[in-house]
C-alpha cells in the first residue's frame, strides 16, 4: 500500500532496480512575507542640497572700529579752531587802515535803523543839534571809515549842498534789478532785499553824479560793490555808485550835478556790466525812485 507524503514538497526516494538511493532533500528558499516594521522617531533628518558655488560669509563682524576713537579728538580740535577763526573775524577789529570798526559793527549799522517809506529830500530832513554839525557826524552809527560808516551830514565839510533834484546817473541805461527785490547776498550768505537799483548799459558808459555834493569815500568795497564812490549831498542824503570799472574822483572833492565821476564796469559781486545806484538817508537806504525817475 502506498501512502502519500504529508508534505507534497518532500519526495521520498524510490527503491528498486540498480538505482542508488538519493538521500538529498531539496527545499525551496524561505521567503519572509511579513511587513517591515517602521520605527517612530522625533528627530528630523536634514535635507542637504549641494550648491554649485561656495557661499561667501557676508554677515558683519561685531568688532569695534578703533579708527573712530582716533578721529573724534581731531574733529573736536578742528571745530574749536573754526569757532576761534569766526570769532576773530567778527569780533576783533581789523588791522586794515580802512576799517576802524569790526565787521559785525559795520553789518549791524546797516540794519539797525532799516525802514521804508517815501521821504522828501528837503522838507523832511531832520535838523541836527549843534554838536552834530560841529563834529561832522550824522544820525546813526557813523564812526568807521568804510563805505557804510562814512555817513552824509546835514552840512558837508566844504559847505557845498545838493540841489535836491537828482538826475539819472547814466544815459541810456535800463533797470536790470529793482529796489527791494529779495536776492542772495554774498557778503552775508543770506537772502536780503536789494538795497538799490541796478542800471545796465554798455561796458564803460560814463557815470555821473546824481546831484551836487562832496565825495566822502572811494575805493574797493568789501561787501561786494567792487570799485565804488559815495557822495555826501547834505541834509543827511548820500548816493553810492557800485561795480564801477574805475573812478576819477577823490575823497574831499566837490562835484556838481551831472559831472562824470567814473565809468561803469562789473567789479565786485557782479554778473555783468551795470551800476548799483543807491540813495541813503541817515545812512539807511531808500528807494532811489523817490528822488529821481529811473531810467
Amino acid at each position: 500500500m502506498l501512502f502519500s507524503s504529508p508534505d507534497p514538497r518532500v519526495t521520498k526516494p524510490l527503491t528498486g532496480g540498480n538505482q542508488s538511493p538519493d538521500t538529498s532533500v531539496k527545499l525551496p528558499a524561505a521567503t519572509s512575507t511579513a511587513p517591515l516594521l517602521s520605527q517612530n522617531t522625533s528627530v528630523k533628518v536634514p535635507i542637504v542640497i549641494p550648491a554649485t558655488n561656495k557661499r561667501v560669509q557676508t554677515d558683519p563682524l561685531l568688532i569695534n572700529n578703533p579708527h573712530r576713537r582716533r578721529i573724534m579728538p581731531i574733529a573736536v580740535l578742528l571745530g574749536g579752531m573754526l569757532i576761534i577763526l569766526l570769532a576773530f573775524l567778527f569780533v576783533i577789529p581789523l588791522g586794515n587802515s580802512l576799517h576802524t570798526s569790526t565787521i559785525a559793527q559795520d553789518i549791524g549799522s546797516l540794519f539797525s535803523n532799516s525802514q521804508a517809506g517815501a521821504i522828501n529830500t528837503l522838507q523832511q530832513a531832520v535838523s541836527p543839534s549843534a554838536n552834530l554839525i560841529s563834529s561832522g557826524d550824522s544820525v546813526g552809527s557813523c564812526r568807521g571809515t568804510d563805505i557804510w560808516s562814512s555817513c552824509a551830514t546835514y552840512i558837508t565839510a566844504s559847505g557845498i549842498q545838493g540841489t535836491g533834484q537828482m538826475q539819472r546817473p547814466m544815459r541810456g541805461a535800463v533797470i536790470s534789478q529793482v529796489f527791494g527785490h529779495i536776492e542772495y547776498q554774498l557778503w552775508c550768505g543770506c537772502w536780503k532785499p536789494h538795497t538799490g537799483i541796478d542800471l545796465a548799459a554798455p561796458y564803460g558808459t560814463p557815470l555821473m553824479a546824481a546831484d551836487t555834493g562832496q565825495v566822502i569815500w572811494v575805493g574797493w568795497d568789501w561787501s561786494g560793490l567792487g570799485w565804488a564812490v559815495k557822495i555826501n549831498h547834505g541834509n543827511y542824503i548820500a548816493t553810492i555808485y557800485g561795480h564801477m570799472d574805475h573812478y576819477i574822483v577823490k575823497v574831499g572833492q566837490n562835484v556838481t550835478r551831472g559831472q562824470v565821476i567814473g565809468y561803469e564796469g562789473s567789479t565786485g559781486a557782479s554778473t555783468g556790466p551795470h551800476v548799483h545806484f543807491m540813495v541813503l538817508l541817515h545812512n539807511v537806504w531808500v528807494d532811489p525812485q523817490l528822488y529821481v525817475q529811473l531810467p
